[in-house]
């Protein structure tokens, strides 16, 4: 789900989660979600939405937030995060414990290839390894993605 912050957003760092407040049947409702976009042009940040059973909020974002509905959306908050550097890293994860380590992957890659391309270098080197587990193969979210890494 793609965010656009509004003027009073201080930004973010890669692993950080924001809390997102929706009203539903007169009552708000907070949750809190990972921001897993890597760095945008266009001020926007990402976070990633999974319809629980039963899950109140994450179903009303899946199933009834429109483009353009404004929600609310505190400042981003959280200690685990990738503040910069190129050092080996091993990232271990389970379930939905991918998700802030994709916002840092995907900041630390482009951080890199833009190195890369500044510096005239061939290609970028990621020293980065993951290590995700899931009950199901169907169950690992950013699978794609995460093998084309």
């Amino acid at each position: 789900m793609t965010l656009q912050p509004g003027r009073g957003w201080l930004g973010h760092r890669p692993g950080q989660s924001i809390r997102i407040g929706v009203d539903i049947d007169g009552v708000r409702l907070w949750r809190a979600y990972s921001v897993t976009s890597g760095p945008r042009g266009d001020g926007n940040i990402s976070i990633t939405v999974k319809a629980l059973t039963g899950g109140v909020v994450s179903a009303h974002l899946q199933e009834s937030l429109r483009p353009g509905q404004i929600v609310q959306m505190e400042q981003a908050d959280g200690a685990f995060t990738w503040n910069g550097g190129a050092e080996p890293v091993l990232f271990v994860t389970g379930g939905s414990g991918i998700t802030p380590v994709m916002g840092m992957l995907r900041h630390r890659i482009d951080a890199e290839e833009a190195f890369a391309a500044d510096t005239e270098h061939a290609e970028s080197a990621h020293d980065i390894v993951v290590l995700h587990s899931a009950a199901h193969p169907e169950d690992v979210i950013f699978a794609d993605e995460l093998r084309s890494l």
